[in-house]
């Protein structure tokens, strides 16, 4: 009996996946005559499992453009203290911390991957405060002068600015 069921669930799994994705709310007002949407995450969070976090609600809201038809086009803008977390070495720095600052390094790369995730910038002048050059960065990570300045440059050219802390 208990086979059965177990049997019954799983053949029952994706079909609930299918009908909880198609009862998800839409956000078609809002969106209604967009093609794209120009997004710059300004990142600044430095604590590792708050970062992880919310990399998922990131790459939640860039399927969710795209589920609704709109391209997302997208700069990542790190300071503050989540420049340390961005690091070749981080891990070996924080080793409580070590698996979770790997799994934001991984989701970076695996976002990075994605259509339309045009640049991750990080700020120099945090950077420098932090004793952190180029060569440390993980890839995709490209150090900038000043993301202040690239958010001004951005918002110019459309892109809506998205403060994470």
């Amino acid at each position: 009996m208990r086979r059965a069921m177990l049997g019954l669930m799983l053949m029952l799994l994706p079909g609930l996946a299918v009908a909880t994705e198609m009862s998800r709310p839409d956000d078609s007002f809002s969106l209604q005559g967009l093609e794209e949407a120009r997004i710059l995450w300004a990142v600044t969070a430095a604590d590792s499992d708050k970062l992880l976090a919310r990399l998922g609600v990131i790459e939640q809201t860039y399927r969710d453009l795209e589920r609704q038809g709109v391209t997302p086009r997208v700069v990542f803008a790190f300071r503050g203290g989540s420049v340390r977390l961005l690091t070749r070495d981080a891990p070996n720095r924080d080793m409580e911390k070590a698996q979770t600052i790997l799994q934001i390094q991984a989701k970076l790369a695996e976002l990075h991957a994605l259509d339309g995730i045009e640049r991750m910038e990080v700020c120099s002048i945090a950077s420098r405060r932090a004793g952190i050059t180029q060569a440390d960065l993980v890839e995709p990570l490209v150090e900038v002068g000043n993301t202040f300045a690239t958010a001004a440059a951005h918002a110019q050219r459309g892109y809506a600015t998205i403060k994470i802390d």
